[in-house]
């Protein structure tokens, strides 16, 4: 009587690793028009500081409401409790941290050379995982720390170091400071994402990090330059590129960890490169494309082989459920290569 049941079953626990997957899919496309929509909010006199204080208020009242009406059907592990405020206090000061240096760097530079840089974050949260549990990275994932950064070096110097403008410099550190800022916040807030829920931490990293721009505001006292135009596009991007996309990013890694899904946003400079070039006009030198090229292949290869094929099937992964190659049971007790994943069990904080 139990062997007709165990091919559903087996579909049943397959199902969530392939939805998960998409989320964090969908979640990219939609961070990837982040700093896109950004240069149109630029263009109408607002400044940096103007578009995150509204993108931040905008949002918050936005990410309660969706606790409210889907927050009982994504429980954590327990209700919030005081002690969770704290920690998301922390959680939302990298965030507002990352935010400010992404959108700096997008005021400073063209949008696909900062996304590139930033794109370096997953690179960063393997780092991280490896120093938390004190051990190396194998050889492998050494080689293809090297080759992204090569790649990167492309991207930012095609002509030599000498030839670096300050202002590149400028907006690659910021690009770069926001990736580290972000790898931290994401690895290390994983497993409050399970303790409290997905949408109830989405919500409270996201508040917290309004309560810290307000603050940054009140002390630097910067112009906003606020405008209609600017509040216009500046609420898209509060809801198309930061609500919306949050919900399912923290769902995914609520189902899969940080590791995995931090690999999945690999389309994510690609989209990014396509949009800038169709709807800004922005194009990369041969040299620049081939340090793109080198930096989504490095990103790939950390954790999965250093093969076109390995590309490919990480790619397709969203689209395709593990049915017949494991479990979820096994998706969340191993990345692609057979490792621990770093995932919402609770050994990633």
């Amino acid at each position: 009587m139990t062997k007709p049941s165990a091919p559903a079953d087996a579909k049943s626990v397959a199902k969530p690793s392939g939805s998960a997957l998409t989320l964090v899919l969908l979640s990219t496309v939609a961070f990837a028009m982040k700093g896109l929509l950004a240069k149109y909010v630029y263009a109408t006199g607002m400044t940096v500081d103007g578009l995150l204080l509204l993108r931040f208020l905008i949002a918050m009242p936005f990410f309660w409401i969706g606790v409210y009406l889907f927050g009982k059907h994504r429980p954590g592990e327990r209700t919030m409790k005081p002690v969770d405020i704290l920690w998301g206090a922390l959680y939302g000061g990298l965030f507002f941290a990352a935010a400010l240096f992404d959108f700096t760097a997008v005021s400073v530079i063209d949008v696909t050379v900062s996304r590139i840089v930033l794109f370096t974050f997953p690179a960063i949260v393997l780092i991280l995982e490896c120093l938390h549990k004190w051990r190396l990275p194998p050889l492998r994932q050494f080689v293809c720390f090297a080759v992204t950064y090569v790649g990167l070096v492309l991207v930012l110097a095609p002509n030599g170091i000498g030839a670096v403008s300050d202002q590149l410099w400028l907006g690659a550190s910021l690009a770069f400071a926001s990736a580290l800022t972000y790898a931290c916040y994401l690895y290390f807030g994983q497993r409050m994402i399970s303790v409290i829920g997905s949408m109830h931490f989405a919500a409270m990293v996201n508040t917290m990090a309004g309560v810290s721009m307000i603050i940054y505001e009140l002390i630097v006292t910067k112009p906003l330059n606020l405008n209609v135009d600017g509040v216009l596009w500046t609420a898209g991007i509060s809801i198309f590129c930061t609500v919306i996309p949050f919900f399912l990013l923290f769902e995914g890694i609520r189902r899969i960890g940080a590791t995995q899904a931090a690999l999945i946003s690999l389309s994510g400079p690609a989209m990014t490169f396509f949009a800038a070039w169709l709807l800004l006009g922005e194009v990369l030198t041969t040299a620049q494309a081939l340090g793109f090229a080198i930096v989504i292949v490095g990103v790939a290869s950390i954790k999965n082989g250093v093969t076109l094929a390995g590309l490919g099937r990480l790619l397709a992964r969203p689209f395709f459920s593990a049915t017949g190659r494991r479990g979820l049971g096994d998706v969340n007790a191993t990345d692609t290569d057979g490792e621990p994943a770093t995932g919402a069990s609770g050994k990633g904080a």
